[in-house]
Parts: C-alpha cells; sequence; structure tokens
C-alpha cells in the first residue's frame, strides 16, 4: 500500500513532502487537520524553514537527541503549538538539566530569558518555577546584577522572579538600589516597587549600615513627592518595628529536633484531619512537613469525605498564615505524590487530591524558602546507639565568616534506645572539635526538618521515595528499598530578599 502524503508549506516557496502517518500519530492538532477536516497540506509560515525541517526530524528520530542552545525555543515552541506532548516533556527535560549544570553568568542568563518567554508568551509559568526551585540556592550573583543594574529595563513581574532568585543575597540588592538612585531626582516606580516587596527587616539585620544608606538615600531626592516621602518615612518605621519582633521571637534557640515518643504522642492526638488543623493553630505542630507526615499516617487508615478535605484545606490555609510555619518544599511534596502513585488507588486517590490541593498554596508550599542539605558525613559514637550527624550549611546572617581552619554548618547528635530515638542540636564547643566544622549562633532545631530518601523497584522501574517511612504501609509490595540518603531542609524564610 502506497504510503499517504501531506504537503507543508514553509516562508518562502519551499514545500516538503511529509508522510502522513508521521504528524498524525504525533500530534493532536496534525491528526485534526489531516483526518478530520481532510486537508492535504498545510501552510507553516510563522517558524523559519530550518527550524520545521529540525522539527519534523525530531518527530521522525522520536527523539529530541543533543541540541544547541539556539534551536530549544523554536523546537519547545512548534512542539507546544502541535502539542506533541513528548517533545515538549523532552524540552523541559533538556532545559532543566541545563538549569542544574548551570555556572556561568551567560548560561544563567539564557536560562532566565528562556523561561521568561514561555512564562510570558506561552503563558505557563512550570519552567519559570523550575528555574527558582533548581537556581535560588546557588550563587547568582551575576545574575542578578545583570538585571538589576538598570531597573527601568525590567518588568516588574521579572523583578518577582529575580528577588527570588536572590536568595540571601541582600546586599547585592541593596548596592544595585544605591546603583539605580545615583543621579535620581525622583523616585522610579520600579525602585518604589522592588524596596515594598523586599525583606528589609533581614536587610537591616545582614548589614544595617547598607540598609540605613538606601533609605537616607531615598529620602533625600532634591524632588521627591510628599506622598513617596510619606511611603519611605512608614517603610522605615515599619522595618524597625519588624526587627525588633524578630529579635523578640529568636531569643531562644531550641536543640530539640525530633523525639519518637513525642511524634507518636503527635499522632495519637490527630485522628481527624481537624485534629491536625488545631495542632497548627496551637503551635505543636510549626512545620508543614509535620502536617504531611500527620496526613500519611492518618489518611492510611482512616477516611475523610469531600466536604471534609476541602474545609480541612481553607481552615489549614488560615492557621497558616497566622502561624507563619514552615512551608514544605514542592521537591519533596511532588516526591511523595509520585510514591503515592505506586499504591493502591481506591485507597491513596483522596490523599494524592490534598496533597495536589497542597502544591497549588502558595501559603504552604514553597519553591525557595527552604535549603535542602544532605548529609555531610556520619560519626559513629557508640555503635548502634549514638551518632554525629554533620551538615555544611552556611545560615543567610553567617555570609560575613572568615574562619578558613573549618567550614559553617551544624551537628546533630542521634540517639537511640529501645522505644525512642531523638536527634538534638549540638551546640557545645567541644562537640565541634576535629570535626571541620563549627557553628553559629543563628542556627536553630527550630527551623530544621529531618528526613531520608529511599529507592526500590515497581513494575520494573525505580522510584525513589521521602520522609519518615510512610512508604512501609503504602507500598508494601515493594521490598528492596535501600537508603539513599538522609537530609535536613533548613527553613531560610525569614533571611530571603523576597518578603513572605
Amino acid at each position: 500500500m502506497e504510503e499517504q502524503t501531506v504537503l507543508i508549506k514553509l516562508n518562502t516557496e519551499e514545500q516538503l513532502t511529509v508522510p502522513k502517518e508521521l504528524l498524525i500519530s504525533n500530534s493532536p492538532v496534525f491528526k485534526n487537520l489531516f483526518v478530520d477536516l481532510k486537508f492535504d497540506e498545510h501552510v507553516i509560515d510563522d517558524f523559519s524553514p530550518d527550524s520545521v525541517k529540525h522539527f519534523l526530524t525530531v518527530l521522525e528520530n522520536k527523539s529530541l537527541g543533543d541540541i544547541e542552545d539556539k534551536t530549544f525555543r523554536e523546537l519547545h515552541k512548534l512542539g507546544t503549538a502541535f502539542e506533541v506532548d513528548w517533545l515538549k516533556k523532552s524540552c523541559r527535560d533538556w532545559l532543566k538539566k541545563k538549569m542544574e549544570s548551570a555556572s556561568s553568568k551567560e548560561d544563567k542568563i539564557y536560562l532566565f530569558k528562556e523561561c521568561w518567554f514561555i512564562a510570558d508568551k506561552l503563558k505557563d509559568e512550570d519552567v519559570m518555577n523550575d528555574l527558582v526551585s533548581v537556581m535560588a540556592h546557588k550563587n547568582n550573583s551575576l545574575l542578578l546584577s545583570h538585571y538589576l543594574s538598570d531597573m527601568s529595563k525590567v518588568k516588574e513581574a521579572q523583578i518577582d522572579v529575580v528577588m527570588k532568585l536572590g536568595g540571601g543575597e541582600v546586599e547585592i540588592f541593596l548596592n544595585n538600589i544605591l546603583h539605580n538612585l545615583r543621579g535620581q531626582k525622583t523616585l522610579d516606580s520600579k525602585l518604589r516597587y522592588i524596596l515594598d516587596n523586599m525583606n528589609l527587616a533581614a536587610c537591616s539585620e545582614i548589614n544595617e549600615e547598607l540598609y540605613l544608606e538606601v533609605m537616607d538615600t531615598v529620602s533625600e531626592l532634591p524632588e521627591i513627592s510628599a506622598n513617596d516621602l510619606k511611603w519611605a518615612y512608614k517603610l522605615i518605621t515599619n522595618t524597625a518595628r519588624a526587627v525588633r519582633s524578630r529579635k523578640k521571637d529568636k531569643i531562644e534557640r531550641t536543640t530539640e529536633l525530633y523525639e519518637t515518643r513525642k511524634y507518636l504522642g503527635l499522632f495519637k492526638n490527630c485522628r481527624t484531619v481537624t485534629d491536625i488543623t488545631k495542632a497548627v493553630s496551637e503551635d505543636r505542630v510549626t512545620s508543614m512537613f509535620v502536617v504531611i507526615d500527620l496526613l500519611l499516617e492518618l489518611l492510611f487508615s482512616h477516611t475523610s469525605t469531600k466536604e471534609e478535605l476541602q474545609f480541612f484545606i481553607k481552615t489549614l490555609t488560615e492557621a497558616c498564615v497566622d502561624k507563619q510555619i514552615q512551608k514544605v518544599s514542592r521537591q519533596y511534596l511532588h516526591t511523595i505524590i509520585s510514591g503515592l502513585r505506586y499504591s493502591n488507588p481506591e485507597q491513596s486517590k483522596p490523599l494524592i487530591t490534598l496533597l495536589t490541593e497542597i502544591d497549588k498554596s502558595e501559603e504552604m508550599c514553597t519553591y525557595n524558602e527552604n535549603v535542602t542539605i544532605k548529609l555531610h558525613e556520619l560519626i559513629t559514637i557508640t555503635k548502634y546507639k549514638e551518632y554525629k550527624h554533620l551538615y555544611i550549611f552556611k545560615h543567610p546572617l553567617s555570609v560575613a565568616c572568615t574562619k578558613s581552619d573549618s567550614k559553617c554548618g551544624f551537628i546533630l547528635k542521634g540517639s537511640i534506645q529501645e522505644d525512642n530515638t531523638t536527634y538534638k542540636l549540638c551546640t557545645d564547643e567541644d562537640e565541634y572539635k576535629d570535626t571541620g566544622i563549627h557553628l553559629h549562633d543563628a542556627i536553630s532545631a527550630r527551623d530544621m526538618y529531618r528526613y531520608t530518601t529511599f529507592t526500590g523497584t515497581c513494575e520494573g522501574k525505580q522510584i525513589t521515595v521521602a520522609g519518615r517511612r510512610w512508604w512501609e504501609d503504602w507500598l508494601p509490595h515493594i521490598t528492596d528499598w535501600k537508603c539513599t540518603g538522609g537530609y535536613v531542609v533548613y527553613n531560610v524564610s525569614d533571611y530571603l530578599v523576597a518578603k513572605r
């Protein structure tokens, strides 16, 4: 039987004869054109001939292959326009790998531009969220300066992303704001926008002198309007109040991170979703990571109606806003949801739906407010009983640390008894001798959540899970679990450039 073909007309006079099956098997758009509407030709005149030819070659090979930076945008646009899902996913995977390996200023600027194009022109913010998730805790100083050196050229929505990518680099932002203020007579709207949305309390704590210089420069602009001057004074006053409040809240460092008995007591007292919300409201739960633990335990053996879960989301959101508790990292939550998809569908469907709703909430989830720190070294004190867990981590308040004989970080001491395991933050200097790590006063167990990751095999695929052994209940058919890492998630939201 002779192969059926169709014509693809380019924005030149060139025409391509293409197998019909190649197009309709990959794209529902082409299927509609050539099968449902029975067209025998189609004009693709908003892409270059080379891009269309490359697109057709990729379809034929059924693989993205090795592509260059300059070809990504057109291939991704073609995959999106013609709804070639596998190509769109391959392009996104390629872009994410580039994010993970990006180290140069040029690579990071390229990634920002591509992600911004997809968010702005294709109305899809997922890749920009990926960019923030992957790169927020890298050294992005050159990227930040590139976009902040002339704020008049940057859109407000771009400033929002730049602030998220800024992590705790408050000095870069303050210095670039001063640079933009030089020679100005009035306050530019972009500068006012960025100051309105910055965490100025953190700026004041990390570099008070630089923060005051910025605010003095704003207040002394020769032709500043009465409205802007009033705004500046109010901003200074509100920042001073926030700094006082933060100091009061952080007088006492907490050292206790985890105790089995207390955790089991919490599980025992949270037998409904309403109990979980109550525990958040009463400060017995101060992290959304713990809320996820409780839901994994509760919904394995209890059922809740759709109405109850909807009300739970509403009241939990309100409690999270009121208490400003640690948000759960979306990367962590996605790992749990992916693992649950291999469990009993009837049992896990309500939980997956609930976790997906939590994932949509900016009040409960975050891409950039937590730093995930992998276990650096495990030191045995007494085998099977006591261990030191060493983590390397530079707290935003310790950025000026000049110690060269050891690295910033912290040690958790794990003690194992018959029916109780505890993890505590070591604060005694003697505990840090000969470990290569030193502790700063800013470190507190209150801002931490510790978890492990495991991998196992299901349906011929290797899956990864994260948390505190919930998979033993939910995935009993997987028996080859192997521990792949220990982690601490540290909440740095109080010290990020972007206001929470």
